[in-house]
């Protein structure tokens, strides 16, 4: 939200930001849901790597978006893709280890996701723990640096 504020202003509205994601995401999980059934065994991996690459594309477009129009959009498509991620972990799982160690599975796949989700952030605001602060001195290029880990 301070990217919003740092890069269009006072007068735009972020929380339409998140509105936007969270219906998306919602949207998603309807439409991969039913796309997922349709593709058999353990294809649905090749569905989850291209929505988490679009998920990565899309965060790495958001320094670009010089108009707050393009930052709706970016977030339309990464909420749509959002929405594809999460609802096809729970299938993935349970075709590539079964019903007795899916629940182990999906703990293993947010664990592994919570490394570059908790590594980043403080990538991103690095200004304030580098001792060399010109390193960091566009807030873009350490928004570059903590999406692309």
């Amino acid at each position: 939200m301070k990217h919003v504020k740092d890069r269009f202003g006072d007068n735009v509205r972020e929380e339409v930001l998140l509105l936007c994601l969270g219906i998306t995401s919602g949207i998603g999980r309807l439409i991969f849901g039913r796309v997922a059934d349709y593709i058999p065994g353990a294809k649905k991996v090749y569905l989850q790597v291209a929505s988490f690459f679009f998920i990565g594309l899309m965060s790495m477009m958001i320094p670009l978006c010089h108009v707050f129009g393009g930052l709706i959009a970016v977030c339309l498509f990464m909420g749509l893709f959002d929405g594809c991620f999460i609802c096809i972990m729970a299938p993935i799982a349970f075709e590539l280890v079964g019903a007795q160690d899916v629940s182990q599975a999906i703990g293993f796949l947010l664990g592994l996701m919570s490394i570059p989700m908790t590594v980043g952030p403080p990538i991103a605001v690095g200004r304030f723990f580098c001792p060399y602060p010109r390193i960091y001195d566009e807030f873009n290029s350490r928004l570059w640096i903590s999406e692309s880990l």
